[in-house]
Formats: structure tokens, sequence, C-alpha cells
């Protein structure tokens, strides 16, 4: 079926070995008017690869490119929007775009291909039948911990994304947190130098030392009994050792010894106002 007129098409592309795209992504690359790109030189490796000349223009979800592209699709033209790698929208620009086209009551189709998450998933050996897809952590220290503690607390396997100028940070975090996690880490997935490693957070430290590339993981809490404290653990716990005769910074450090999270986070979570 030739591509729509006035139609959005949202294409995964290659997540590494520009193989793996479907020959659907590639007809519609070729027939549309226009590809919107999250960063051009990178589109048109794949389109020169691939003997496609379509015009390719920049998107960037912040500013007015969703707006311009939406009334280019109004007046009859077919878009194909992509990213670097995998799908847009997916941890990747584009939603701002998608939501702009739902609103004009434009028709978006999905052009499926290759994910980070669901490549890792398949060779992960996790006996689950639920995957939380979280996406890429949060940068800062205190929001990225709470997002490791509550996907710990969920009890099934999540799948993050990261890169590798935060890599250590980040398995610091879940050593500190939920340090008997069963780790399954992806670099590179599909690209030359394809790494699957496997094992718990302390032993990753040891193995990415010195992290390149871009790293996708999933996080599998310890069977339930071992799952990680929450504030309310804390809180209560404090509260245990303050009726004990315990200061708040003697509660604090024992709390912190038994819950395995830092003395910093436990010593904020102090119960009682008037010691605040």
């Amino acid at each position: 079926m030739p591509n729509k007129p006035g139609a959005l098409y949202v294409v995964a592309t290659p997540i590494g070995n520009l193989e793996d795209i479907t020959l659907r992504a590639l007809r519609i690359l070729a027939e549309v008017d226009l590809i919107a790109a999250e960063h051009v030189p990178v589109a048109r490796t794949l389109t020169r690869h691939y003997d496609i000349d379509t015009p390719v223009l920049p998107y960037h979800d912040r500013g007015p490119d969703a707006r311009r592209i939406v009334t280019r699709i109004e007046q009859g033209q077919s878009v194909a929007l992509i990213s670097d790698a995998g799908t847009p929208g997916v941890s990747d620009p584009g939603r701002n775009l998608v939501a702009a086209a739902v609103d004009a009551d434009i028709d978006v189709v999905p052009i499926p291909g290759a994910a980070a998450s669901v490549a890792l998933w398949s060779v992960s050996g996790a006996d689950a039948p639920q995957v939380m897809l979280h996406g890429f952590l949060p940068r800062k220290t205190n929001e990225r911990r709470q997002a490791i503690h509550d996907l710990a607390a969920l009890g099934r396997p999540s799948i993050v994304f990261e890169s590798p100028r935060r890599l250590r940070d980040t398995l610091q975090d879940i050593a500190d947190i939920v340090p008997d996690a069963d780790l399954v880490v992806g670099r590179e997935l599909t690209k030359l130098h394809e790494q699957i490693w496997r094992g718990v957070p302390a032993d990753a430290l040891r193995e990415f030392t010195d992290p390149r590339g871009e790293f996708t993981i999933i996080l599998t809490p310890p069977p339930d009994g071992s799952q990680p404290w929450t504030d309310d653990d804390i809180a209560q716990a404090l509260a245990e050792a303050a009726s004990q005769g315990a200061s708040r910074s003697q509660a604090a450090r024992f709390v912190a010894q038994q819950s395995g999270r830092p003395r910093r986070e436990v010593y904020s979570l102090w119960p009682f106002e008037s010691d605040r």
C-alpha cells in the first residue's frame, strides 16, 4: 500500500547495525515527501546507505518544529519521523510532534522495528511475565536514587537506559539500594562491540570501570522478603531507635547500616518535627 498523503509515519530505525531495519520502513522512507530527523547527519548516513533521496529536515521537540511539520502535513505532504536510533517518542524526541498531529486529527502510523529494550529482554532469561520499561533515569542524584528505589519496590524486572557518563553513578546507586539485585547490562547492542553482561551491582562496578557506548540495563530485584526499605520503613525504624534512647545521629547511623541506604537520606527522614 503506498504511503498516505497528509499522514505522519513514526518510523523505527536501526539501534546500531544498519541491517536491522524493516523492508516496510525503507519503503516508507523512500516514498514520503519529507523525513523529519533528530539529527540530519545521522539520518543521512542511513538514507545514503539505502540510496534514499527523500529530503531530510531537522526536528526538535522544543520550539516551533512540530507546528511547522503539522502544517506541511495538513497541506497534503506525508512525513516520516525518525530519531537517531530506535523508535521516536520512546526515550527519544517525537512525543510533541505526535501529540500535535493527533490534536490536528492527522493519521499517525507506527512503523515498528528494532528496540534496545526488547533486544536485551529477549536474551535476559528473566523469569517474569511482566517487565517495566522505565527509560532513562533522572540525572540528579536524589531523583535517580528515588527512581531506583521505586523500581526495585515494584518487585519485577525494570529496563532502564544510561549514558556512559552516568553509568558508574547509577551502578553505585543500585549497589547501595538493592545490592542483591540481578542485573543484565547490554552495551552497544547490535553494534560491532556489543556486550551482554550478567551479575550483581558490585561486580558490575568492577566490570565497567571505563564505560563506553550506550547502555541498557535490566534490573531484577531480589525475591520478596529482600525488598529495599521504603521511606515509611526508615521512619518507623528511626522512631523505634529513638524510643530506646538513641539520638537522631545515632539512630540514622544504625538504620543506614541496617537498610543499606545512605546515612544522609536516612537522617532526612527523621519522623519528629521538633528535631528537624
